[in-house]
């Protein structure tokens, strides 16, 4: 598995976008994710057609960050203005600095297609391959700007990356001989696994509770 952020765990305003062109919306406005699923036709005949939902979310956390519609493959997330991240600081490894300072940071760690009334649901990835990626994206809350540059001790985990206050874009890239975290770039496609979950809300009562 690609290493995270995290030390020792391997995104309405304006809309954040790999899967085509990136915007960033101004600092304070609210975020959205859009995309296009590439390989959505084998799963659909589990998932239906009708009132299939995109979620972003932190299952660590058991918490849903944002809702969107699928529209054939296409979706679009919003984030809500209101959604205050519940930031923890970053511990980054040892060798990695941050500059001015080391941020507080929140991972939507899962994107899930779900269908509530089938109660079925399959994870996205966004990646330059479906089952053997060697560039994986995901979405980091930065409670402030900052620079994080450096190899961890004794690792294989390399950073180059900039954050900005707000969500972020973050890829890590499988490289000979170390992963690379770095900022995302433009046009990773979104993938669907093809393993559907069944009974998702008692797989993830957390996430679904009341929901």
């Amino acid at each position: 598995m690609a290493p995270c952020l995290l030390r020792r765990t391997r995104r309405i305003s304006g809309l954040l976008t790999l899967g085509a062109a990136m915007v960033l919306p101004p600092a304070g406005q609210a975020v959205g994710i859009e995309g296009h699923i590439r390989n959505l036709v084998p799963i659909e005949r589990h998932l239906g057609q009708d009132r299939v939902l995109v979620l972003l979310t932190n299952l660590a956390g058991g918490r849903i960050i944002g809702i969107g519609r699928l529209q054939g493959a296409d979706f679009s997330i919003a984030i809500p203005e209101s959604f205050r991240p519940p930031v923890t600081p970053a511990r980054l490894c040892p060798g990695v600095r941050s500059v001015p300072s080391e941020p507080r940071t929140y991972a939507a760690d899962a994107l899930m297609v779900y269908q509530a009334g089938r109660n079925t649901a399959t994870f996205l990835t966004q990646a330059d391959h479906p089952t053997d990626p060697t560039r994986r994206a995901q979405w980091l809350y930065s409670d402030r700007a900052a620079t994080l540059r450096g190899r961890c001790t004794g690792l294989s985990t390399e950073y180059d990356l900039t954050l900005r206050a707000g969500w972020n874009a973050v890829m890590t890239v499988s490289e000979p001989g170390r992963f690379l975290v770095r900022n995302a770039t433009p046009g990773l496609p979104y993938w669907a696994e093809r393993n559907v979950l069944r009974n998702v809300r008692t797989l993830f009562p957390a996430v679904f509770d009341g929901q």
